[in-house]
């Protein structure tokens, strides 16, 4: 979902008091003041936060909290919600949550890759997760993506290739 104006971290503090489930990506940020540094963490994707929960729960609290609103993808001559497996949240939630610096985020339509190799990591602390290896205009190697197909994705770099395996599409 979109939470307009930046009210991301705002609709997850209401999604939890309502008990419900949600994720928004984050990445460390550091910077000066005067002589002292700052570390403080901030939303990868201005806006942009995932809820877990049933269509009609979610059409319930969307009208409780009036800057909300569905990312939508057009199919069958209409625009409807897009609706991410939990298998793939998971691996997007283990790649967010271990991102580094190196670590580039990719969002909207830029998203959606259809080049590459689909492979599996098998070792380190990305194991388990799938996603394609894809070039990155500007980046010297070859780089790790995970993706929730026109929304978002991460791109790593630094995994060995011992540690991938080809998936049988």
């Amino acid at each position: 979902m979109r939470a307009t104006y930046g009210r991301n971290l705002m609709a997850q503090r209401v999604l939890a008091t309502a008990k419900i489930e949600s994720f928004v990506p984050m990445r460390k940020r550091t910077t000066k003041v005067g002589r002292r540094i700052k570390t403080d963490l901030i939303p990868v994707v201005r806006d942009l936060i995932f809820v877990l929960g049933e269509r009609e729960t979610m059409q319930e609290i969307k009208g409780r909290i009036p800057y909300l609103h569905y990312i939508t993808r057009p199919a069958e001559g209409r625009n409807i919600p897009v609706e991410v497996p939990e298998e793939q949240m998971q691996q997007f939630i283990t790649i967010c949550n271990e991102m580094d610096d190196n670590a580039e985020v990719i969002a909207g339509e830029e998203a959606h890759f259809e080049v590459g190799e689909q492979v599996r990591v098998t070792g380190g602390a990305f194991k388990g997760c799938e996603g394609k290896l894809v070039k990155i205009e500007g980046k010297r190697s070859k780089r790790f993506v995970v993706a929730i197909e026109g929304v978002i994705a991460v791109s790593v770099s630094g995994i060995k290739a011992e540690d991938l395996e080809k998936v049988a599409m």
